[in-house]
């Protein structure tokens, strides 16, 4: 899966979750100050790193902020979990590595991350094909 691809499937899941709460994507910057409701999610970190000649891990951490810092629904951490924990991505569930929350001035957060051990496929060579042989007649130099 790739990283938009995960960015697009955690938005899904967070629209569908909370259906009643706008979902926006985070605006650029490394300050966020809330001037609507609703949730924002960005990517914070996207490594990929090579274990063998042919295996790779894919990190990604992912941030959730909820908006509204004078209306907190006391289970939102809850809510995060459960939405966030499992997610589908091209027919296939991705489990979450770690979901961190974090309260950071008003505005509270989560940190996601999904880790995904990926294989390179090589291409199949054809086996081995049979040299099929013809006597052949030889003309004598002589001739």
């Amino acid at each position: 899966m790739t990283t938009d691809q995960l960015t697009k499937a955690i938005a899904s899941t967070l629209k569908q979750n909370f259906p009643n709460i706008p979902v926006h994507p985070a605006s650029g910057g490394t300050t966020l100050v809330p001037k609507t409701q609703g949730l924002t999610y960005r990517l914070l970190s996207a490594k990929l790193t090579r274990e063998r000649s042919d295996r790779f891990v894919q990190s990604h951490i992912y941030e959730i902020r909820w908006l509204d810092a004078d209306n907190i629904p006391e289970d939102l951490p809850d809510r995060f979990f459960e939405a966030l924990e499992t997610i589908e991505g091209e027919g296939m569930p991705y489990r979450a590595t770690e979901l961190r929350w974090k309260t950071w001035g008003e505005i509270p957060k989560l940190w996601v991350y999904y880790t995904m051990r990926t294989t390179k496929v090589s291409e199949s060579s054809s086996p081995m094909q049979h040299l099929e042989r013809r006597p052949t007649a030889l003309k004598s130099p002589y001739e």
